[in-house]
Order: structure tokens, then sequence, then C-alpha cells
């Protein structure tokens, strides 16, 4: 029996990718994190991306930590040769109780990854900046 072998081999990057999708928490996402308050217990996490001009927008992160603590940040970036770069536009901590606080140092990133972007593989540092012992990271996927 003969095989067929390609005389060439096409390698996409997503420095090579154009025109744009939209990622977000799916049945097949993950997550794994841990902070201040016990394990990440959900992730919940989106964002749009424009592939032809490099604008990262609409960006939510949602993460639960034990069911006593909720972290809400919103971010917007860019991916320029394949690099990411995400900035934080905002966000709350907030317990059963009500928000505990607007000041979030969060420190965000991420790597699209698959043969077409299929998916975004994010990871998260995010630290109350009014009392510092409130803090939680992890690391996440989303698909498209």
């Amino acid at each position: 029996m003969r095989q067929c072998v390609p005389n060439h081999l096409t390698t996409y990057t997503v420095a090579n990718l154009v025109g744009s999708g939209s990622y977000g928490s799916t049945l097949a996402s993950s997550f794994i994190g841990s902070g201040s308050a016990g394990d990440v217990t959900q992730v919940v996490a989106g964002l749009d991306v424009d592939f032809n001009t490099g604008t990262i927008s609409n960006g939510s992160l949602q993460v639960e930590v034990a069911g006593s603590q909720a972290w809400d940040i919103d971010f917007a970036g860019s991916v320029n040769n394949g690099l990411v770069d995400l900035n934080s536009l905002g966000g709350t901590l907030s317990d059963p109780g009500g928000i505990i606080s607007h000041s979030i140092d969060a420190n965000l990133g991420g790597v699209f990854t698959g043969i077409s972007a299929d998916a975004f593989v994010g990871g998260f540092d995010l630290i109350d900046e009014l009392n510092q012992f409130n803090h939680v990271d992890g690391i996440y996927t989303i698909e498209r």
C-alpha cells in the first residue's frame, strides 16, 4: 500500500490568523486555583478578539472562591504576533454580605492555543488593595 505524503507543511500560528472570535466558558472549560478564602470553585470568563486589528475587548472574569468570595474583573487588551497583553478595567470583590472592595490589583495574562486558536488559556493573580490578605490566583480555559 502506498501512502501519500504532502511535500510541504503549512504552519498556522495566532500571528497568521484573520477574522474575529468570541470565547467563553463552556462545558469543556476547566480551571484551577486557590486564594486566601480557599480553593477556586467556579470560573466564568469571556472575551472577544479581532485578529485583524489585534484588539481584545469585552473581557470578563468571574472567580468564585469556596462559595464565600466573588471576584469580578473586566478587561481589554491586545494580541500582537501571538503575544497577549491584558489590562484590567476595574473590578470588585464581594462576599454574601455585599461588596468588600472596588480596589482590585489584577495581573492577567494568557495565550490562544489550538490549530486555529480554538481556545484561550488564561491566568490571573488578584489582590484586594484594601486588604492584601484577600487574594486569589489560578488558570482557566475558555473556548471559541
